[in-house]
Order: C-alpha cells, then sequence, then structure tokens
C-alpha cells in the first residue's frame, strides 16, 4: 500500500520514513536502510527515524554504527525513554557495561515503570559483578508486572539463573516454571532447568530439559556438552560419548570434553 502510494506521491517524506520502518518490521535491515536515505534527502529525519535507523543496524550487527545513530536520536530528543533503553541495549552487547547501566538508568528515569528497562538493568549490574543490585532489579522487575496480563519471561529467567548460579535451588525452580509456562519454546529457559535439574541430582528430568533445549537450538556445542554430562552420570557411555563427539564437531576443535 505504501509503495503504491508512494508511485503517485514521490515527494512524499513522511510516506517513505513509513515505508522504512516497514521494511524494518519485515526484517529487511538493508532495504530499509535504503529507502531511509531517500527519505532523508526530502525531509530531515527526527528522532523516531533514527531509533529505527539504529535497530536496523543492530539487526545488521553492526553496533558501531547502530550506538552513533541512537546517540544522534538522542541529541535531537533527550527525554526519549525508548532510545535510552536502546542505548542501554547497545552498550550491554558491546560489553560496556556502566555505559549500559547509566543508558538503563536514564530510561528508568523517564518511564518508571518499564519493566523491560528494570529487568535489563539488572543485566547491566551482574555484567559489572553487582549480583545483589541484579537480584533486587530482577524482583523489582517481577514485582512490577505481577498485574499484566501479557507478562515477560525475562526477569524470571534471569533471576532463576542467579539463584541456581548460587545453589538456591528450591526458590530458583518456581521462577523457572512461570518463565517456561510464558515462553514455553525458550531454550535459555530450559538449560536452566536442566542445570537445576542436575544439581538437585534429578537427572532423568535434566535430561529431557537438555533435549528439548537441543531440539530447539540444535547448534549450541554447551547444550550437547551439558547433555553428555547428565548421560554420563547416568551410566549412559553410548549417548554420553555421541553427545561429546557432537560438541567437538560444532565447536571445530580436537579437545575432549573434560577439558
Amino acid at each position: 500500500m505504501v509503495r503504491n502510494y508512494i508511485a503517485n506521491h514521490a515527494a512524499d517524506a513522511d510516506a517513505r520514513y513509513l515505508l522504512g520502518l516497514v521494511l524494518f518490521r519485515e526484517n529487511k535491515p538493508a532495504d530499509s536502510l535504503a529507502v531511509y536515505t531517500q527519505a532523508a534527502r526530502l525531509r530531515k529525519p527526527v528522532a523516531e527515524n533514527l531509533r529505527t535507523v539504529s535497530l536496523d543496524y543492530v539487526l545488521l550487527n553492526d553496533y558501531p554504527d547502530a550506538e552513533r545513530w541512537i546517540k544522534y536520536a538522542l541529541s535531537l530528543d533527550a527525554n526519549d525513554a525508548e532510545a535510552w533503553y536502546q542505548l542501554g541495549r547497545i552498550e550491554y552487547t558491546l560489553n560496556r557495561f556502566q555505559d549500559s547501566l547509566s543508558a538503563f538508568q536514564r530510561s528508568l528515569a523517564l518511564d518508571p515503570a518499564s519493566v523491560k528497562a528494570e529487568n535489563n538493568l539488572g543485566l547491566a549490574m551482574e555484567g559489572l559483578n553487582r549480583i545483589d543490585g541484579a537480584v533486587a532489579a530482577y524482583r523489582k522487575a517481577i514485582a512490577m508486572q505481577a498485574d499484566s496480563t501479557s507478562p515477560s519471561e525475562q526477569p524470571f529467567l534471569n533471576l532463576g539463573k542467579v539463584l541456581v548460579d548460587r545453589s538456591q535451588l528450591d526458590e530458583a525452580l518456581p521462577l523457572l516454571e512461570r518463565a517456561l509456562a510464558i515462553a514455553p519454546h525458550d531454550w535459555k529457559i530450559l538449560e536452566q532447568l536442566g542445570r537445576l535439574k542436575t544439581e538437585k541430582g534429578d537427572l532423568a528430568a535434566a535430561a529431557r530439559a537438555f533435549e528439548l533445549a537441543i531440539a530447539i537450538q540444535p547448534q549450541s556445542a554447551s547444550l550437547h556438552f551439558q547433555l553428555g554430562q547428565v548421560y554420563r552420570k547416568s551410566g549412559e557411555a553410548e549417548k554420553a560419548a555421541r553427545e561429546f563427539a557432537l560438541v567437538q564437531q560444532l565447536q571445530g576443535t580436537h579437545s575432549t570434553p573434560e577439558r
């Protein structure tokens, strides 16, 4: 519809910016950027347009350019909570955890009800090894969405993972089960349940969790290795050997699983 409109209204900048957004939503970042370039010749982009340009570069795995454009967007509108959140995600991916933390704090100052910003604040704190602060952020994010009809599984998963790391298994279990109920095809949740069941000594349940995770993410060497360890502990030597062979194949190395 937008292309048809543009065919008869070639000078309409808003229509071209809309087409760029549609192409981004269709996961066509290169095409989206090309259209945004055309639109910019007709009208200077506003902050909202530049946010999408930044996300196009995220999809292209070009984080330096993604960072450049989101900072440009913020130079035009420093009160955009979503743009600060987006900058936080980019900085986090670049392992700049302090910058990421600062961006999420700015986002929350503008939108205190943002569950995703609070959850990602916890991730940034984890990156800085401020684990108690991360736990507090995850708990707050969970509380913030207590009445939501479509809660995010992420704070349940992230808090559950920290608690598994701390061997607080009984507290972690209902959190991970809640996360799985929300997102039953998330392999990361199944992985943490596999870890938890392994720690509890329920090897059959651990194997099932890792098997389900691998069915979703078959190229993960880590999942195959963890499943191999469970099989070995269960006395299933042939299955364990098969998983460890897959680990070597996926990693492209000749190291042994024990290393």
